[in-house]
């Protein structure tokens, strides 16, 4: 058995867990405590099948293989079978890979054992390890308790008429300028465009060196989507000529110029070109339900599986005494980041559930 292979297996053998399935206790917490009962559903889809269903209760119980005090019943087995993508799966089609994976659980059971003799179990590090797993179990559980959300017919039009702009839109048409301050700039660097008509490259270039609207400057001319009417930082001007082209990298043929889009909100003499169109969008009520429905439920399930983890939390922090030492949280020294790594985004992760760093 190559190293590769067998550290496949001993992934499969500590990441399934028997679930319903008894086991006697070890003598003390192992590392692999807290993933010895995964449920077999999980918060973020349905409840998944128990590859244990197929068997009665009694073979459920009957000892595939034992170590010690650590059994492994044919319920154990199954799932561990069950558990892995179906490309896996079917490699257990073959006695000897199954012969493969009950030989990694042994060794599994072996080493740990041989770990708890050594006391590497009481280690921060492990301790850690089975604290997490435990906290994310019990997170699990709490959530696929929730029951199942319900969305009414009122509730589903009350967001499609809130969100129109997402269901109904006039066409739109995207493009990009250089501004230019002059008539006669402005025609020199037309004419030079034009001679290169599909050089991206070229309009950028002339973009970041001589047009004199910062905005659009910074996007490489970019004005986004609008509407035929312009609005916002797109002069109607603009977007007359932006529509009046008719495919996607075509320039204007002359230069437009406008009553406030140059410098200073003053007069201003732009090079057009269209870099994309979108259709007129009008979806009914009808034909956006099903999605809406969807999208509501989803919100609905995670608001209330968040309002039942902080429930759980509240409760367990007002019934368990707490102790925190200010001054020693005050005396932690953290080092400083270095010199242009980006500043952190978003909040905090939980200190429990956060990950651990790797050296």
């Amino acid at each position: 058995m190559t190293s590769r292979w067998f550290s496949a297996l001993l992934v499969i053998v500590l990441g399934a867990g028997c679930g319903g399935c008894k086991r006697p206790p070890a003598p003390r917490p192992r590392a692999d405590a807290a993933v010895a009962h995964a449920p077999t559903g999980d918060a973020s889809g349905p409840r998944r099948d128990d590859p244990c269903d197929s068997l009665d209760a009694a073979q459920r119980e009957l000892v595939v293989a034992r170590v010690n005090d650590q059994v492994l019943t044919l319920c154990d087995f199954n799932r561990r079978m069950g558990h892995n993508n179906p490309y896996l799966r079917a490699r257990f089609n073959a006695p000897e890979q199954r012969r493969a994976l009950l030989q990694a659980w042994i060794d599994a059971e072996l080493l740990a054992a041989e770990a708890h003799s050594r006391g590497l179990d009481d280690e921060p590090e492990v301790r850690r390890f089975v604290t997490l797993q435990l906290a994310r179990r019990l997170e699990a559980a709490t959530r696929a308790e929730v029951p199942a959300p319900a969305v009414t017919d009122a509730e589903v039009r009350a967001y499609y008429d809130a969100h129109q702009r997402d269901y109904v839109t006039e066409a739109q048409v995207r493009a990009s300028q250089i501004v230019l301050p002059t008539r006669a700039a402005a025609d020199a660097t037309l004419a030079e465009l034009t001679a290169h008509p599909d050089d991206d490259a070229m309009f950028r270039e002339r973009v970041r060196r001589l047009s004199v609207d910062p905005d659009s400057r910074a996007a490489d001319g970019d004005l986004g989507f609008f509407p035929q009417a312009g609005g916002g930082s797109v002069p109607p001007e603009v977007a007359g000529a932006a529509f009046a082209l008719q495919r996607n990298g075509q320039l204007a043929d002359r230069v437009v110029e406008s009553a406030h889009g140059g410098p200073n909100r003053g007069p201003g003499f732009h090079i057009v070109r269209l870099t994309a169109r979108r259709d007129a969008l009008h979806r009914t009520l009808e034909e956006e339900t099903r999605r809406i429905r969807a999208l509501l439920l989803r919100q609905k399930r995670e608001q209330a599986e968040e309002a039942a983890m902080r429930a759980l939390v509240d409760r367990l922090r007002g019934s368990t005494p707490v102790q925190i030492d200010e001054a020693a949280l005050a005396a932690v020294q953290v080092a400083p980041a270095p010199p242009g790594a980006p500043a952190p985004q978003g909040p905090l992760p939980p200190g429990l559930l956060a990950p651990p760093s790797r050296p």
